[in-house]
């Protein structure tokens, strides 16, 4: 998304001479006069260095705290000094090194507090009985409608069992009702709360909540009844009847990306357009942020000004530039009060908000230090998005802007032809790392579709919309009208980018940099700016940004090459393991999961596994059974990676014939995966390891899908890890029988814990040290059954639970075995 400033900088640049005429928009104050050159000798000021060495040690502090970053502190905090240090130099430039220490210590505690302290950031509470239902009366602070379901976000919510101190979030499925925000409702249902990090390098699920505020989720079966009005969430109320009225006026083919587009609102963002909207590098267009809010403020801000000048006593002895800034922001924060006041909003509206008060206070020209500003405000409103991709973009985006403003004033129409230009280049180039390392995307065509659809999207459907919301309560007929043309131009936006995904190569996926690697390019950016803006030299900037792209190079997490790693994710009540073979290639057995229009677990868990360790090739995935909670996210990895062969069992007729299978097969195909089949018992070498096929059941003992389970073992020096899928009592007993089991170091849990697995002479036969158990929290079969759970802990194991432990991760190097949980 292209920043604020990019469209408030660069669309109206402030002319040095007035205008004459009483039509002139001129942005000077006629009356002021110009800065005094500074005498022969003096040193050129810069006003940044502090704000900078403030922000620099602030971020010093929010890493030295946040607890996500524990791992890689030491790295991170290396990093973090050098922005630091070139703040200490700048300040050293201007001379007054004497308040660098105090800029020190006050940015490094409030960096620490902001991290530390309530209600900055939000704890989680205790929560009733996991799965218990309760009756809650809330009021209803913003709901979203989705194509299968709907999401309620309550406040003020009281029980007799639970009075929580923040907003829950309810979820519906396929259910409606035709409560707002604003109601008071009374309801059932069964609270849980969110989950943290689970697996290696995934989202922070519960953080993201607790950052918006909301302390837990729920779900509910029946539909909230409405039993009271209230004044409250007077925005989000009229939010949701803009969106009925979208609704009622489009047709369902551009309801979602209008809703999107102009509310904020995605849940009728269908997978596909979604996927195309990522490939293209286009998604941008359709969250609100920065281009939003500053058309708005653009033409407030123009047509207020326009206005006062009218008037003409008043122009003749006041400059309207400001009157008309600080009204500007009436509409703009009206309308990111209406746009949902999302993490993204709130940080694109204070940004537009201060550039208006430093154009108000006639500051306007101090960009750097409006931008440093705004990186203060934000991090002490919110210091998790410091590790947010979207922060880092806007003002990464920003700061390449105020960088060639350095150098292209604008003046003239060309300069602007070549800023637009030059920007979208520059940005494209600089931002492609984080996008690439948050995304794990490359979109080569990226740039010549946001050449055609910044305008397109920015120019015309996003001011149609916006002009058809104002009209529409004051000439409906006039204000359907706009709204259906922006529906067509959307359309005509849907189509580019669907199209434009249908080029050769036009997504490839990629582990990107590591996060050191990040942390380094962005460390060095920082130095970079500080250099920039205390007037350092242009060969001292080149060598930091040769610096800042090496520093890409940093590798991430790394297996020792000689080792064996094996990572039972935590996909719910399902199955997915993670195999790095010693001196081989990486593997995954199982892909299970959840997928739904939003969600794919082969997406946004398995492949972010794969390339937080950067992953950029399969040697094989292995299905045990085509099951959907063992292989719904197996087509995305197909799509994601290069996979060298898929194994799976020879299955009977009727199984062959389940749609989740002929597809993967005939993506197999398609991508030149070779597909090998097993009916024997099978043993060959993989790198040092030895990886063994187990014999399978016969057909003719075969009577459940299960018992076409696809057992495998890995062997690595003294270690034996034994992978079971949903293997059942029949297919124990027969591998009891054939003499096919040893002990060994660590083995799958038998079909999630079922009372159908587990025998007691499987048990006996295999006798491990570590049983990992995939079962999802509060799930329907109660897995793992307590009989079962008995049965192991009575054999000697150590039990893990993927619902309590999260994901767990064995490394062996064939001798010593070291064994860690995400929890």
């Amino acid at each position: 998304m292209l920043p604020p400033v990019l469209y408030i900088g660069a669309a109206a640049p402030f002319p040095k001479r007035e205008m004459a005429g009483k039509w002139a928009l001129n942005t000077m104050n006629p009356h002021e006069k110009p800065p005094d050159p500074p005498a022969n000798g003096t040193r050129k000021q810069a006003p940044t260095a502090l704000p900078a060495l403030f922000l620099a040690w602030m971020i010093v502090g929010i890493i030295a705290t946040l607890p996500v970053l524990a791992d890689s502190r030491a790295i991170l905090l290396t990093f973090a000094l050098l922005p630091a240090g070139a703040a200490l130099w700048a300040r050293r430039e201007t001379g007054r090194t004497a308040a660098a220490g105090w800029v020190v210590l006050a940015g490094m505690i409030w960096g620490g507090l902001v991290v530390t302290l309530p209600p900055l950031t939000r704890m989680a509470e205790p929560l009733p009985a996991r799965g218990e239902k309760i009756t809650i009366q809330a009021v209803v602070a913003d709901r979203e409608d989705r194509s299968d379901s709907l999401l309620l976000l309550l406040d003020e919510v009281t029980s007799p069992a639970w009075n929580p101190s923040g907003m829950i979030r309810v979820s519906f499925h396929r259910q409606s009702t035709t409560v707002l925000p604003g109601d008071r409702v009374a309801l059932q249902v069964r609270v849980r709360p969110p989950s943290p990090v689970t697996n290696p390098g995934g989202f922070d699920y519960r953080q993201y909540l607790l950052d918006s505020g909301i302390v837990a989720t729920a779900t509910g079966k029946e539909p909230p009844q409405r039993i009271g009005t209230t004044n409250q969430w007077f925005w989000n109320r009229l939010r949701q009847q803009t969106a009925d009225w979208i609704a009622a006026t489009l047709p369902p083919s551009q309801r979602g990306l209008t809703e999107a587009l102009l509310l904020g609102k995605r849940g009728h963002l269908d997978g596909e357009l979604q996927n195309a909207l990522f490939a293209s590098g286009t998604f941008h267009l359709v969250a609100i942020s920065g281009m939003h809010l500053t058309l708005v403020a653009g033409a407030v801000y123009f047509l207020v000004r326009l206005g006062l000048t009218l008037i003409l006593p008043l122009s003749r002895r006041w400059d309207m530039k400001r009157p008309a800034a600080l009204l500007s922001l009436v509409p703009v924060t009206a309308y990111a009060a209406l746009a949902g006041w999302s993490v993204s909003t709130q940080r694109a509206y204070i940004m537009v908000a201060l550039f208006m008060l430093a154009v108000a206070l006639q500051r306007q020209r101090h960009s750097w230090r409006l931008l440093t500003l705004a990186a203060v405000v934000l991090l002490s409103w919110h210091p998790n998005d410091l590790l947010n991709a979207g922060f880092q973009l806007s003002f990464l985006c920003v700061a390449v802007i105020l960088y060639l403003l350095d150098h292209l004033p604008g003046h003239t129409w060309r300069d602007r032809v070549v800023l637009t230009l030059g920007s979208t280049v520059a940005i494209g180039l600089v931002t492609a790392p984080i996008a690439q390392h948050a995304f794990h995307r490359v979109s080569p065509y990226s740039m010549a579709i946001n050449f055609v659809a910044i305008p397109w999207v920015g120019e015309l459907s996003t001011p149609l919309g916006l002009l058809a919301m104002v009209v529409q309560p004051l000439w409906p007929e006039l204000g359907n009208g706009l709204l259906r043309v922006t529906g067509w131009t959307l359309e005509i936006y849907r189509w580019l980018v669907e199209w434009s995904v249908l080029w050769p190569g036009a997504e490839m996926r990629s582990a990107g940099p590591s996060l050191p690697g990040m942390t380094c390019f962005l460390a060095i950016g920082f130095v970079a700016a500080g250099l920039r803006a205390s007037g350092g030299r242009g060969w001292k900037r080149g060598v930091l940004a040769l610096l800042a792209v090496a520093g890409l190079a940093w590798p991430g997490e790394q297996t020792p090459a000689e080792s064996l790693r094996l990572i039972v994710l935590d996909v719910g009540q399902a199955l997915a393991v993670v195999t790095k073979m010693p001196g081989g290639g990486w593997s995954v057995y199982d892909a299970g999961g959840t997928v739904s229009p939003r969600f794919n677990v082969g997406e946004a868990v398995i492949s972010t596994a794969l390339w937080h360790h950067g992953v950029k090739r399969l040697e094989r995935v292995v299905l045990s059974h085509p099951q959907h909670d063992h292989m719904a996210g197996m087509t995305q990895l197909l799509r994601n990676f290069p996979v060298g062969a898929l194994w799976l069992s020879r299955l009977p007729a009727q199984e062959e014939k389940r749609p989740e299978l002929v597809e993967l097969l005939a993506l197999a195909r398609q991508n030149g995966v070779t597909v090998r089949r097993f009916d024997t018992e099978e043993s060959f070498p993989d790198g040092t390891a030895q990886v063994r096929i187990l014999p399978p059941l016969p057909a003719h003992h075969a009577t459940k899908p299960n018992d076409h389970s696809l057992v495998m073992e890995l062997k690595h020096g003294n270690h034996r890890f034994l992978l079971t899928g949903d293997m059942e009592a029949a297919q124990e007993s027969w591998l009891v029988e054939q003499h096919a089991l040893q002990p060994v170091t660590m083995l799958l849990a038998p079909h999630h814990g079922s009372l159908t697995s587990s025998t007691a002479r499987f048990v006996d036969q295999v006798h491990p040290e570590h049983v990992v158990f995939s079962v999802g929290a509060d799930n329907p079969w109660g897995f793992p059954k307590p009989e079962v759970l008995q049965r192991w802990a009575a054999s000697g194991a150590h039990l893990w639970r993927t619902d309590v432990n999260g994901a767990i991760d064995f490394l062996s190097d064939g001798h010593r075995l070291q064994v860690t949980s995400a929890r």
